[in-house]
């Protein structure tokens, strides 16, 4: 019998404690049986630290792996691991992810994409695989590496059902043999675009600046095919990514729950999205984490939705420090920033939103109650959704 299995990894320098993020919150919602797998990834530094030491520790964690990749090999790898030893022919896989986390599961579906899934006896030569999938972003993309490790351990193909990601940010630092192994930031393989996913959404945050939060878009317009060897035309692949109000956790989560009004929009939408496409949820804790409302047995409360509610400002006096650092020019993403000699201070540099772009009613709300708040970046065209 067919089944779900559901993979949920959450962003770097979060923590399993009082104040949830999103992918936690779908976590706890989410049904769990033998018709539903589910696999929860905390990410690098998550478990809550008392001590001083420790949070600067983990704090640390957090900003490297957002710099460097560091913990990835692991967040990917682990959840792996766990579909390969659960899959089976006709399973329905959906991958869930904020921040660095989101990256995390666009990386397993672009290893799953390039060189299949491994049976459960196969495992020994995981290490190995996931070298051949990174070596194709050493190499500048050639993917004969990779194609020939496939064809000698034989991986199965397994189309990926549902990705849901809340910001995604994240690159990885490898060494180039065609730049004199000189490390560069490099984006993996089949991390933008990917013919295995069948449904792509992302939710993403209108107003966060700082810039080591740059936002990983993914490409419209793709095919779904995930047989490269098929016969059978491929599908359009259904892919919807929508700006929501608020800096990056205000979109995937982690402030605390009299704070969060404005992250269960994010979090509403990509559940309703996800449930359309066979996800399996608890009503009961949709109603009591998303929409606020009381449920017996539990002594906590939890936000409603808000369009009101606080937006938070995430560059912090630290972060703020590092907008005043030069940037190469061809990294801009902000034209009103001025270049000199090849360089510019991003200064808090908005992400620029296309015209046409999909922006959530929310925003409109807000935009209407509160007088203050009209982001300089938002398009003069765009689609309203609900």
């Amino acid at each position: 019998m067919a089944k779900n299995i559901v993979v949920c990894c959450d962003g770097t320098g979060n923590e399993i404690g009082v104040n949830m993020t999103n992918v936690l919150k779908l976590y706890r919602m989410l049904e769990k049986d033998e018709g539903q797998l589910v696999y929860y990834d905390p990410g690098v530094g998550t478990l809550g630290q008392r001590k001083t030491w420790g949070r600067i520790s983990q704090n640390a964690k957090g900003v490297l792996g957002l710099a460097t990749g560091y913990g990835l090999d692991d967040d990917v790898l682990g959840a792996y691991r766990f579909l390969a030893e659960h899959y089976s022919e006709g399973d329905q896989v959906f991958l869930f992810g904020f921040s660095r986390g989101a990256y995390s599961v666009r990386v397993l579906a672009g290893f799953i994409h390039l060189l299949g899934l491994l049976r459960p006896d196969q495992l020994n030569y995981l290490g190995y695989a996931f070298a051949a999938y990174k070596r194709a972003a050493m190499d500048g993309e050639d993917l004969s590496v990779a194609w020939h490790f496939r064809r000698i351990v034989g991986g199965r193909t397994v189309p990926i059902k549902f990705v849901g990601v809340w910001d995604t940010v994240g690159s990885v630092i490898v060494p180039r043999p065609d730049r004199f192994y000189i490390p560069s930031l490099e984006t993996l393989p089949y991390t933008l675009q990917n013919p295995s996913v069948e449904v792509f959404r992302q939710a993403i945050a209108i107003d966060e600046f700082r810039r080591m939060f740059r936002l990983r878009r993914w490409k419209e317009d793709q095919e779904f095919k995930p047989n490269r060897f098929s016969t059978s035309e491929p599908r359009k692949q259904d892919s919807r990514q929508v700006w929501f109000g608020g800096c990056h956790s205000d979109i995937g989560g982690g402030y605390p729950e009299n704070e969060s009004g404005l992250s269960k929009y994010p979090l509403r939408w990509m559940i309703q999205q996800a449930k359309a496409h066979g996800l399996n949820v608890n009503t009961s804790m949709f109603n009591h984490l998303v929409e606020g409302k009381a449920r017996g047995g539990s002594e906590h409360e939890y936000a409603e939705p808000s369009a009101t509610a606080e937006l938070h400002l995430s560059a912090t006096a630290a972060w703020r420090l590092l907008e005043w650092l030069p940037k190469k020019v061809k990294w801009r993403e902000w034209q009103k920033r001025q270049g000199v000699l090849g360089y510019y201070l991003p200064r808090s540099e908005p992400r620029p939103i296309p015209e046409g772009a999909k922006i959530h009613e929310s925003v409109l709300q807000r935009k209407e109650a509160v007088s203050a708040y009209r982001p300089q970046n938002l398009p003069a065209v765009y689609e309203v959704e609900t």
